[in-house]
């Protein structure tokens, strides 16, 4: 009993050098914390690796994916009052081979900044990715926040580049001239009926020939088109021609010229590229449009004609 009493004395009575609490401070191998919680020291937390689809828990903290199909981790459904768990970190590492998918639970969002105020269902996570999320304490709408989405070797993901390249067509297009530089120009759009090889986000409309922004930022977008009248009844020759990437284009009235190629020549055929780096709203487009004069007929033809391009910055 008296074993007792004295080891109770000593937790009331000695200021321990391992946990000091101190106005509401604690300190861990420290007396004198200067914040809430001071760990003067290292930190552990849980370290996880699964290989399936599963929900991530209360006791969850890093969690490494390491399956062998692409997986699907949900986050834990918000809780109103007691309970709350705003704050709350978690860290997810693709250490596969395979896509990992992050979810929010039920119809909750994860706010990622996309620039359109609204959040998404899940983010995915690619092989060697790295993402970080925080619990907002919202019951609704978008509950989690994404801090980063990174690489080991600072490469930024297609998911967030949205790159995308058109199949270099082998099908004619056909367009129509302009008389004289001096006429009204005749803007035509080029499309790319041959589909992508890569189109992050379907951010290429390949009908039209527009690629819209998923996002505000900077991009970098490249184009090449053949003019070419070999196809063309009596094979008239370019007179000149124009190839543009041109902003919020609208047919039969053009829009905003951002890059141009213009080429006086008298040829056949004749190659011609744009390319420029330029800030875009989310919802703006980008189309690539050629305009030219032939020597006879009304009438000349692109092929062989590409675009692509991708997100660099913010």
């Amino acid at each position: 009993m008296k074993k007792k009493m004295l080891f109770i004395a000593l937790l009331a009575g000695v200021n321990c050098i391992l946990v000091n609490a101190q106005i509401g401070s604690v300190g861990i191998n420290t007396a004198n914390p200067g914040s809430t919680l001071t760990v003067n020291g290292s930190f552990a937390a849980t370290y996880k690796t699964v290989t399936v689809s599963g929900a991530v828990g209360a006791n969850d903290y890093y969690t490494a994916y390491n399956g062998a199909v692409d997986g699907t981790l949900t986050l834990p459904a918000a809780i109103t009052g007691a309970g709350n768990f705003a704050g709350r970190t978690y860290h997810f590492k693709n250490t596969g081979g395979k896509i990992l998918t992050v979810s929010a639970n039920g119809s909750e969002l994860i706010d990622d900044q996309n620039g359109t105020g609204l959040g998404v269902p899940s983010i995915t996570v690619p092989p060697g990715y790295y993402a970080f999320l925080v619990n907002k304490g919202t019951t609704t709408g978008a509950t989690w926040e994404l801090v980063l989405v990174s690489s080991a070797n600072s490469v930024p993901s297609a998911e967030s580049t949205y790159p995308f390249s058109a199949v270099s067509t082998t099908q004619r297009q056909s367009c129509n001239a302009t008389p004289t530089p001096s006429d009204p120009w005749i803007q035509t759009a080029i499309v790319y009926p041959q589909g992508t090889i890569i189109n992050k986000g379907n951010v290429l409309n390949t009908s039209t020939g527009a690629f819209k922004a998923p996002n505000d930022g900077y991009y970098v977008i490249q184009g090449s088109t053949q003019f070419d009248n070999g196809s063309v009844a009596g094979n008239p020759n370019f007179t000149w021609t124009v190839l543009y990437l041109v902003k919020n284009y609208v047919p039969g009235i053009g829009g905003s010229v951002l890059v141009q190629s213009y080429q006086p020549t008298v040829t056949r055929v004749f190659g011609s590229s744009v390319s420029c780096m330029t800030y875009l709203s989310a919802g703006e487009t980008v189309s690539m449009a050629s305009v030219a004069g032939v020597s006879a007929g009304n009438k000349y033809e692109v092929v062989t004609s590409t675009m692509f391009g991708y997100k660099i910055a913010n």
